[in-house]
């Protein structure tokens, strides 16, 4: 095993930065969050308003503010640039890893292979890893979220009011970072002290705490939300005030998901630890040592807030990702503890990942007429090999010793997520980055021609064109009577098949998914209609 040592946290960091650099070779920015997302950052940086987020030139409502301050501060630091947003998540990931070793400390204090363990098996989850150099607040969240959970264990441990500072400030942070989420991780771990921590989680003391905790994590939010709410105007200030919040829980936003989602939701989570039976029996029999305090302190992390994101209307995967340490910590406590397995290797997990590679490998004898049979090629072909090979060495190394194995399976999942990304998902950046059209707008804006959208914008070419000006949006039917009115100007629309380019006055076009999106002019306004009438164009 590993030791909890200095030398973990480089290896930790060096194994995140590869990733990172994989991630900016692998792949652009996806659309339409993380675009839309840089962009928003980018239109901050333009305008010089850090208080109230702007989206094509209107506030936006949606985010609280700490992700787009952060890309702020790097891009002061190391220029506008595409990696730092994307960095942001990288470094909060790291963040994770010693923060989790913390929690493990102090939940375990006899245990000490616990917390690099659990640093180690942090990093096996392929979804973690996929979050972890993108942009977007999950990741950041969850760094909020173990570090208000690490002031709580140090006045459990040690009293004073040190570690409730810490969480106070930790959970401020994580509202700036994604509204009131960080408190269903948080608030019901501080009010169940008493079962999971005993008589060092009672009293007055505990309580004032908690409240003083709770007080100066409201005060930190309420530092940007009453400025914004002043001045981001009523619309502005109702939706940040309750209809986002409202939104979520009801599902009337978006991503109305089933009751059950989060179950099969977690398995996602688990990958590729879930083919493990060596993981499910350290996971099941920690879990079932109910008097165990960092049981406890688990269910207590978990229970209620997977209780509650069920309940709620809007449900996305990401959304749980908090919960993914909490499994973690299981998993370490129970690692050593399950029998050992001797000389025996891992075969059910690499054989799931040389399936994967034979089938990137004959990839030409299958993908036939399907939208990415042009991107897919010889890189694919080199990315199955490659699995397949990564898939043997697992099957290798895994006949260490049992204690080496979180090691192992961390080196592999993050070996696994960089080839995907530089052999199987690089060739297909052409249909995702948004760079060519946003470059040909800022040609079109430095002219002084006119821009519509046709459907809802979502900022996806503002900030890789550096646009100064929003878009107007129009709606598809009304594309006809704004040509009749602006002759000269130019509209954006997207096609499900690139095919019908050809029926189009297409002034510049690009790949985008399995179809195109377009610049056309007045001459496509009626051709683009029967396109729209008949199905073929798209949202």
């Amino acid at each position: 095993m590993f030791p909890a040592s200095r030398g973990n946290s480089v290896l930790w960091a060096l194994s995140l930065a590869l990733l990172l650099v994989a991630s900016v070779l692998g792949r652009p920015d996806i659309p339409i969050d993380e675009t839309r997302y840089v962009s928003v950052a980018w239109e901050a940086w333009l305008g010089g308003d850090w208080l109230v987020m702007h989206m094509n030139g209107q506030p936006y409502h949606h985010k609280p503010p700490l992700l787009f301050w952060l890309i702020g501060l790097g891009w002061s630091v190391f220029g506008v640039s595409d990696w730092w947003p994307r960095a942001i998540s990288a470094l909060s990931s790291l963040a994770c890893v010693l923060l989790i070793g913390r929690i493990g400390s102090a939940l375990w204090p006899e245990r000490r292979e616990v917390p690099a363990s659990a640093g180690w098996l942090l990093l096996t989850s392929l979804y973690w890893l996929l979050f972890s150099t993108s942009v977007m607040f999950d990741i950041l969240l969850a760094a909020c979220t173990l570090a208000a959970l690490v002031g709580v264990l140090d006045v459990w441990r040690n009293g004073g009011w040190r570690g409730w500072l810490w969480c106070g400030i930790a959970l401020g942070l994580g509202v700036l970072a994604k509204g009131p989420f960080v408190l269903l991780f948080v608030i019901p771990v501080i009010f169940a002290g008493p079962w999971w921590g005993g008589e060092r989680a009672r009293g007055g003391q505990w309580w004032r705490g908690a409240f003083a905790a709770c007080a100066l994590g409201a005060a930190i939010a309420l530092l940007w939300i009453v400025p914004a709410a002043i001045f981001g105007g009523e619309e502005f200030r109702n939706a940040i005030l309750w209809r986002q919040v409202a939104g979520r829980v009801s599902g009337e936003l978006a991503h109305r998901q089933p009751l059950w989602f989060y179950l099969p939701a977690v398995l996602a989570l688990f990958f590729p630890l879930v083919l493990s039976r060596h993981a499910w029996g350290s996971l099941l029999r920690q879990a079932k040592k109910i008097n165990d305090p960092g049981t406890r302190f688990i269910i207590c992390w978990t229970l209620p807030s997977i209780a509650a994101l069920s309940l709620s209307g809007g449900k996305q995967i990401h959304y749980i990702l908090p919960l993914w340490p909490a499994l973690v910590l299981l998993l370490a406590a129970g690692w050593g503890r399950v029998e050992a397995l001797g000389r025996k290797g891992l075969y059910v997990l690499p054989m799931v990942v040389a399936v994967l590679g034979l089938a990137l490998l004959i990839s030409p004898l299958w993908v036939g007429k399907q939208w990415f049979a042009g991107y897919a090629g010889t890189s694919w072909m080199l990315g199955g090999g490659l699995l397949v090979l990564l898939a043997i060495g697992l099957v290798v190394f895994s006949r260490r010793e049992n204690g080496h194995r979180p090691s192992v399976l961390a080196i592999f999942s993050l070996l696994v997520a960089g080839t995907l990304l530089l052999f199987v998902v690089r060739p297909l950046a052409p249909a995702f980055d948004m760079t060519p059209m946003a470059m040909k707008l800022k040609q079109l804006e430095a002219e002084g021609v006119e821009v519509v959208h046709v459907s809802a914008y979502n900022d996806q070419f503002h900030y890789y064109g550096k646009l100064e000006r929003p878009l107007r949006q129009i709606g598809r039917d009304e594309i006809e009577s704004w040509f009749a009115e602006h002759p000269e100007s130019r509209a954006i629309v997207y096609l499900k098949n690139s095919g019908d380019l050809a029926k189009l006055d297409v002034v510049f076009s690009q790949p985008y998914l399995s179809g195109a999106v377009a610049l056309i002019g007045a001459a496509s306004a009626k051709p683009w209609i029967t396109l729209w009438k008949t199905g073929s164009a798209a949202k």
